[in-house]
């Protein structure tokens, strides 16, 4: 997927699915959008003859939003932030597409393990989650406020606590599309 539409897919992200009409207004003052697009271009320009600058945009941005997305991670589209105060992401980090972090919220690795987490499409991350290690984080998964997550998520997995513990697994969209089909 090429640059502009990773950021078309953000900018729908930041406004909704159906309210074009607001396009001018987020992209000239909403944060979140701010974030992730300051974001975009400095991790594009940073793996180009114009890295310097692309570090440049990367503390301007942290400075500003204090949002700490590192260089090196693979973020999909739609990335949406709804406060992006206070996010860090580190540098091995891999992000599906269409995935919702609030503020506060820690992907890290521990010292023991060279390997950062995974989080996958349509995953949402509440306010002030950790998610440590070398973890993946299902499709469709919640993460709970507060919750430390340490271990592997299934797809659809809701976790909450400290530890974090599954306490849901909701069936995959399609099996539910499927049931709703077959209902008379």
């Amino acid at each position: 997927m090429g640059f502009w539409q990773v950021v078309k897919a953000d900018m729908k992200a930041a406004i909704g699915r159906d309210r074009l009409s607001r396009l001018p207004v987020v992209v000239l003052f909403n944060p979140s959008f701010a974030a992730v697009f300051l974001h975009r271009v400095a991790a594009h320009l940073y793996h180009t003859r114009l890295r310097r600058l692309g570090i440049a945009i990367w503390c301007w941005n942290v400075t500003r939003t204090s949002c700490h997305i590192n260089l090196d991670s693979q973020i999909g589209p739609g990335l949406f932030l709804p406060h992006p105060a206070a996010v860090v992401i580190g540098s091995g980090v891999r992000i599906g597409a269409n995935v919702t972090i609030y503020q506060s919220v820690t992907l890290g690795r521990v010292e023991a393990s060279p390997i950062y987490p995974t989080v996958e499409d349509g995953a949402v991350l509440y306010t002030n989650a950790v998610l440590i290690g070398p973890i993946t984080v299902g499709a469709g998964a919640t993460i709970g406020a507060a919750a430390v997550v340490l271990k592997d998520v299934p797809p659809g997995g809701v976790v909450v606590g400290n530890p974090g513990r599954i306490i849901r697994i909701a069936p995959p969209a399609d099996a539910l599309s499927a049931q709703e089909a077959a209902r008379p």
